[in-house]
This record gives C-alpha cells, sequence and structure tokens, in this order.
C-alpha cells in the first residue's frame, strides 16, 4: 500500500486501518517538499536566488537526504559554481576535491545530458569513484542535468539518504523534475533580465534622442552617451574616441572608468589595436576575449572582452565608441547592436555640433 492510499484510507475513517510511522514520516517529507516547489514556482522571476533555494530544500526534503546542491555554469569559470546549497555542505571537502568531482563525475553528465546514481552497489569494479565517496564522506549520490535551450547549464546534486537506503531510479527520476524546476526558474530569471534590460535600453535612446535635439554641446552629448552605454552593458570601461585628421591619431574625448589620466596619455594611431583597427577599416568588432585577439594592445590588465563599433558621418569613419569588461565573454551580439546605435548619436552629436559651428561662422 503506498503513502498516499494509507493516508487516503485513514481519512475515509475506515476501522482498524493504521498508518505505520514511517510512511507518516514519508508522507510529511513529500507534503513539506512540494509545498517549497509552490512557493519556488510562484516567486517573483526577478529573485531567482529565492527560487534556487526553495527547490534544493524541497529537493533535499522529498529524497530525504543529507544535502543537496545546485551548481550551474557561470562565464570564466573552469568548473560549475555552486549557487544553493541544502544540510551539510562539506565546503572543505567539496573545494579539495573540485576536479576530481568534475572530471569523473560531472563532466559525464555535462556532455551527456543524463543523469548519475553512485552507490556501492551500482559500482561494482570502480574503486576509484568508490575511494572518492568516502573522502567526501558520501553514502550514495544522485546527480541530474539541469537543462537550458543552449544544452546542460547546471547540475543539481543529492547525497547520503538520511534513512540508509539504496538510491534508486526513483530517486533519480524524482531528482530530475527537481532539476527541471530550477531549468524553469532560470528561464523565467533571464526573461524577466531581457525584458527589463530592453526597457532600460528603450529609455536611454529616448534620452540621447531628446538630448540630441536640446543641448548642441557635443561633448556633453558625448559624455551622456558614454555613460549610458557603459551603464547599460555592465561595461567596466567606456570610451567615445575621435580622429585628429591631422595626426592620424586616435583621441578620447570622453571615457567612464578609465581611471585618471588615461583620457590623455592613450593616444593610438589609426589602425593600431582594436579601435584603431575599428576606425580604420569601420566594421564594429566584438572580442569575447582579447588574450586572444592579436588586434589587442593592453592598456589595462584587468581587462577580458572589448566591443567597439565605428562613428560615421558622411561615409567617413571620425571616431570609435568603446567599451571594455573584466570578465571574459560580457558582451553578446545584441550588445554590439545596441552600441552601434549609440555610435549613430554620437555621429549625429558631432554633425550637430558642426552645423551650428558653419552657421555661426556665417552669421558673423
Amino acid at each position: 500500500m503506498t503513502v498516499l492510499s494509507v493516508l487516503y484510507e485513514a481519512l475515509r475513517g475506515k476501522k482498524h486501518t493504521t498508518v505505520p510511522p514511517r510512511e507518516i514520516s514519508l508522507a510529511g517529507a513529500l507534503t513539506s517538499g512540494l509545498y517549497e516547489v509552490s512557493q519556488a514556482m510562484s516567486t517573483p522571476a526577478g529573485d531567482v536566488q529565492r527560487s534556487f533555494d526553495l527547490i534544493v530544500s524541497a529537493s533535499a526534503s522529498i529524497l530525504r537526504v543529507e544535502r543537496c546542491l545546485l551548481m550551474l555554469k557561470t562565464p570564466g569559470q573552469e568548473y560549475l559554481v555552486p549557487r544553493s546549497i541544502a544540510g551539510v555542505p562539506r565546503g572543505r571537502q567539496f573545494d579539495k576535491y573540485r576536479q576530481e568531482i568534475h572530471d569523473n563525475v560531472f563532466a559525464q553528465i555535462l556532455e551527456g545530458g543524463e543523469g548519475m546514481i553512485i552507490s556501492e552497489a551500482r559500482l561494482g569494479p570502480e574503486r576509484k569513484l568508490l575511494r572518492l565517496m568516502r573522502r567526501l564522506d558520501i553514502r550514495g549520490f544522485l546527480a541530474a542535468p539541469v537543462k537550458g535551450d543552449s544544452g546542460v547549464v547546471g547540475i543539481l546534486a543529492a547525497a547520503t539518504p538520511l534513512d540508509g537506503r539504496q538510491l534508486s531510479d526513483a530517486d533519480l527520476k524524482l531528482l530530475s523534475v527537481m532539476a527541471n524546476f530550477a531549468a524553469v526558474a532560470l528561464e523565467n530569471a533571464h526573461l524577466v533580465s531581457r525584458l527589463d534590460r530592453k526597457a532600460r535600453r528603450i529609455a536611454a535612446i529616448l534620452e540621447i534622442s531628446r538630448a540630441l535635439n536640446e543641448e548642441h554641446d557635443a561633448s556633453v552629448l558625448f559624455q551622456l552617451i558614454v555613460d549610458r552605454a557603459t551603464e547599460l552593458m555592465g561595461a567596466s570601461s567606456g570610451s567615445v574616441i575621435l580622429i585628429d585628421k591631422e595626426s592620424g591619431v586616435l583621441r578620447i574625448e570622453a571615457e567612464r572608468g578609465l581611471g585618471e589620466g588615461v583620457k590623455e596619455a592613450m593616444l593610438l594611431p589609426v589602425g593600431q589595436g582594436i579601435t584603431g583597427w575599428v576606425a580604420k577599416e569601420g566594421k564594429p568588432v566584438l572580442a569575447s576575449d582579447v588574450r586572444r585577439d592579436p588586434r589587442y594592445i593592453e592598456a589595462n590588465p584587468k581587462v577580458r572582452s572589448e566591443m567597439a563599433v565605428p562613428i560615421q558621418w558622411r561615409n567617413e569613419v571620425v571616431g570609435v565608441l568603446n567599451l571594455d569588461h573584466y570578465e571574459p565573454e560580457a558582451f553578446a551580439e545584441e550588445d554590439l547592436e545596441l552600441l552601434g546605435a549609440f555610435g549613430n548619436a554620437a555621429a549625429v552629436a558631432l554633425k550637430n555640433a558642426h552645423v551650428l559651428g558653419e552657421e555661426g561662422e556665417k552669421g558673423a
């Protein structure tokens, strides 16, 4: 008789029906876990961490395990990054054997997209994993992939049943369901983030459009453009750079985050560096890792990502709008497209300043 059927008979009031204490314990764990899942899925998508915490806690309750851990891929990180932990984390042991765990367990799941059960009963002659489990003080281990549109984006793992039972395929199916909930929470958070980002971008473009009509000082407009571009893309630094026609050198006209003295000291000939290449070729560049781009000239050793677009006026490249980031793969193609829109605004600002300057000369 299942837990639910026993409870059903008890609620109907049948005589001589008793619910074994262990069944009551299982039903309580299941009820508690399902409640936490419902809370996780009703949590606002912007609060993804709370959803993760509730899902991991529910997984530990439903599976009746000592600990549960959610790990996700993170740009710039070689290994999966823990995002939520329930139970006893055993952090020092996990960190100590991180590479061995990754190579022998997680790498297989990330590549194959299938869950895994590791227990003494299932290992057989595979003594290496058995020794690893003992070093980690684990008695039975489950892991299920967290899948997104691009493939496996993380792993939900559970270890050491509290009742000493052998983990089964049914346990893995339950954990896989919970991993799917984590994937939904992550996707919802990404969707909300994208919508919020689009709203902020539209607001910034409207702000710059109004400024182009109301403000005629090009230097003020350049600063506004680089400020908003840096904020929206989460860049570490940004700059508006114009070409000095007489010297053929790129000069920074407005910047944010470059540091004291960089604006005056940073002078690159057209054709050198990523910004110099953009100035010469008139094409945008998205460098996911500047260390692998032969065009890059180091100005700040912390920079790992860079993107730049040409500022064009009358089919002539007159400057470059550039953003940097301290993390690799920090920018996407959609960021480059938006930066192009900011570059067009910079061109309009330059054009307006030139036209107004000419009118002023004529009036004199």
